[in-house]
């Protein structure tokens, strides 16, 4: 049997020929990406350990702006990791501060740290996104210091899944419907695998909808997401790789425990929770819920296609009296990018508050206005339903696209954007 993408990347770091399924390999790491929530800064500092190779770990403040629930930590987290960095050797541009931050695993995609063919580690749950890139990318929640202290993990070489995709999404949808879709359909089949997409509907997905879908890796049950290498993804590398890397394709013959194909045309909107990301329904079982707050945000939307399909819904229009709406880019470039294409304008003027970039209101620990209260209920982009998430537990969360989040913030209730969407484009048509 042949290679999959994720053998061949864990044997070219690990020095080997080939990595058989099932086997451990010492694997050496490309990129250790931290967040604002460090734990092994006072280890090292007490027992004079020194990072591997200062030049390969960045830091990228995304949580901790003041938040309610750690005021001291917000307060000594930011100078104590640029302290740290200035011993370390770590260079300055590695430390993504506020005005240049953002999600600790969605800036290293964007900043071009995160290359094909390499093994990136996270410091954060959410860190398949940057598979989204032709690597390896795993989140390391208990294993962060050894890493950081040689560079190196050991791993046993994944069993993997392919997802041959057609077609393309209909309008309106976008990467986490398609994250609903294999919550719906795959949660039990592929806990603790690697799922690998293929086929001619992956052509269609630009690399914001692929960064979504890689980032719903741990809520579909996946050890990580690897997308392949394509135009696409080296016309987005073009000017923002900061080296030379060689991408990775699976053989013909490569060794999947399973396949699947989807028809992206056939794809509908979809929404999740309360409480259960696995509770997954089509929009109209939910339509007319009320909501009193809106959320569009976080490391599995903010990204600009998101703000820009939300501001399609509401231009020129107001917000619901009853909902508040908090739009949090996922980055500063985005920020940036939205301001000049005056998104931002779109959403001040329908009512929304605009907060910077980071996680937002994902988890109520976060800078972000939008607490939420006994009773009520919120439509978000973000990435967890849990009970309590996003502030009481008496409250819900639900999550659904940017244009479903957006159109419900209008209404007052969950809502279809459909025709939202369709006198959008008849203005821009006739414009």
């Amino acid at each position: 049997m042949g290679s999959t993408m994720a053998a061949r990347i864990l044997a070219r770091a690990a020095g080997v020929e080939r990595a058989e399924t099932g086997s451990a390999v010492l694997a050496k790491v490309s990129l250790m990406t931290c967040l604002d929530g460090t734990t092994f800064i006072d280890t090292f500092r007490e027992r004079g350990l020194k990072v591997w190779d200062p030049s390969r770990l960045i830091f990228c403040f995304d949580h901790f702006f003041q938040p309610d629930w750690f005021p001291q930590q917000a307060g000594k987290e930011h100078p104590k990791i640029k302290a740290f960095a200035k011993e370390q050797g770590v260079p300055a541009e590695n430390v993504y501060d506020v005005g240049r931050n953002g999600i600790s695993h969605h800036i290293p995609v964007e900043q071009g740290w995160a290359l094909p063919g390499a093994v990136c580690i996270g410091a954060d749950t959410q860190s398949s996104t940057m598979g989204a890139a032709n690597c390896f990318a795993l989140p390391a929640l208990f294993g962060v210091d050894p890493i950081i202290l040689t560079g190196d993990i050991w791993m046993i070489v994944p069993e993997c899944v392919r997802i041959t995709l057609t077609g393309s999404l209909p309008p309106g949808l976008n990467g986490k419907d398609v994250v609903y879709r294999l919550i719906q359909d795959l949660g039990e089949t592929v806990g603790g695998k690697v799922i690998e997409f293929a086929g001619p509907g992956v052509a269609s997905l630009p690399m914001d909808f692929r960064l979504a879908i890689a980032n719903g890796s741990v809520q579909i049950g996946a050890l990580t997401i690897i997308f392949p290498y394509d135009q696409v993804l080296e016309d987005y590398l073009e000017g923002r790789a900061r080296e030379a890397f060689e991408p990775v394709a699976a053989d013909a013959d490569a060794d999947y425990v399973a396949t699947y194909d989807y028809d992206l045309s056939r794809f509908e909107t979809l929404v999740a929770g309360p409480h259960d990301i696995e509770l997954v329904r089509p929009l109209g079982q939910v339509e007319g819920l009320e909501v009193t707050a809106a959320n569009i945000g976080s490391c599995s939307s903010g990204r600009l296609s998101d703000l820009a399909l939300a501001a399609d819904v509401l231009r020129g229009r107001k917000l619901h009296p009853g909902v508040r709406l908090v739009v949090t880019p996922i980055s500063a470039d985005t920020h940036r990018e939205a301001a000049k294409a005056g998104l931002l304008e779109v959403f001040l003027d329908a009512g929304a508050t605009v907060t910077q970039p980071g996680c937002g209101a994902c988890y109520s620990g976060n800078l972000s206005p939008l607490k939420l209260g006994d009773g009520e209920r919120c439509i978000s982009t973000s990435v967890e339903t849990l009970r309590g998430r996003m502030g009481s537990q008496e409250s819900e969360v639900m999550l659904a696209n940017a244009a479903v989040v957006a159109a419900s913030a209008i209404e007052g209730r969950i809502a279809d954007p459909t025709p939202y969407l369709a006198r959008a484009m008849e203005a821009a048509h006739e414009a």
